[in-house]
Formats: C-alpha cells, structure tokens, sequence
C-alpha cells in the first residue's frame, strides 16, 4: 500500500455541513461502518442457498465470481477468471449497491449510523482510488472538487441511505 493510502487510512472520518469523508475501517467514528471491509453478518435471501457473508466486500467479491459462471472461486471468495472488465463495469454498481443494502437493513444499528448522515454527501476519500473514492484524502479533498474521482463507493451507500429512509 502506498504511504498517502496508509496515511489516509489513518484518518478519521471528518464531517461538514455538506459532506463525510470516511476511508479506512478502524476507529471510535460510528461511520467507519460504513467501509466494505467493516464486519456486519448479513445474507442475501435472493440468493439460494446464499451463505452469510462476514462483510460487504465478500459479498461484492463473490457475486463477482458468481457474475463470470465461477462457482468454485465464488466458494472461496477469489477473482474470477477470465474477467471481463466491461461485463463487470456493467454490474458493479448494483452489485455493491446490493450488498451494502444488505449489511445495514440486517444491521437495526448500523443502519442508524448511515440514516443519521442525513442528506450529507457521503465520501470515500481514498487518496489511491478515483473510481470507487474521489482519489484524495479527507485532508486534501476540500477545494479540489472538480479533481474528484467517481465516489461510486459514497454514491452508492447514498442511494442505500434513500432506499432505507423509504422502509
């Protein structure tokens, strides 16, 4: 991991107004729920037979494999071959969509968390990631919107936040 990545993992979760920079998965902040890697129990009752995942990420990961006809590598929850990088741009977004729905409609605590945020922008702030991140630290990130990366990671549990609030 790259010194800016480990620095930034370091920080914590920084609220504004408008927004919450979170990115790492340790810390007293309640947001930090909100990384993929945080643990939180939950299944996928559309899936038969669907295992409990320990985490979103092994989620993601899994329906990724599920996703390339992979059933083996789904088990152990590994990259599956051969990737197809458009197929899996195409369903990427539901997918985590999906299994962050899971985690926090699973979770009457973390959801909590994550309806508290109100209608804040919600922001990975990985200095390293411009696709799931806005590709800077929490530090950094204020007045270089317009630098941003996609945030595909906030924007998703933004409209998790919005589908939970309706329920």
């Amino acid at each position: 991991m790259e010194e800016a990545t480990v620095r930034a993992s370091r920080l914590p979760v920084k609220r504004t107004a408008a927004h919450i920079y979170f990115f790492g998965y340790e810390g007293p902040d309640p947001e930090v729920c909100f990384q993929q890697w945080y643990p939180s129990v939950f299944v996928d009752e559309d899936l038969a037979g669907s295992p409990s995942f320990p985490t979103s990420e092994h989620y993601m990961m899994y329906r990724k494999a599920l996703l390339f006809g992979d059933e083996a590598i789904a088990e152990k929850i590994l990259a599956a071959k051969p990737f197809d990088q458009s197929k899996w741009d195409g369903s990427c977004d539901g997918i985590v969509e999906r299994g962050n729905y899971l985690k926090f409609s699973q979770n009457p605590k973390l959801k909590a968390v994550l309806l508290d945020t109100g209608d804040r922008f919600i922001i990975e702030a990985s200095p390293s990631d411009r696709i799931w991140g806005i590709g800077f630290d929490a530090e950094h990130a204020a007045g270089n919107e317009n630098e941003w990366g996609a945030n595909k990671f906030g924007e998703a549990l933004m409209r998790v936040r919005s589908a939970l609030a309706g329920i």
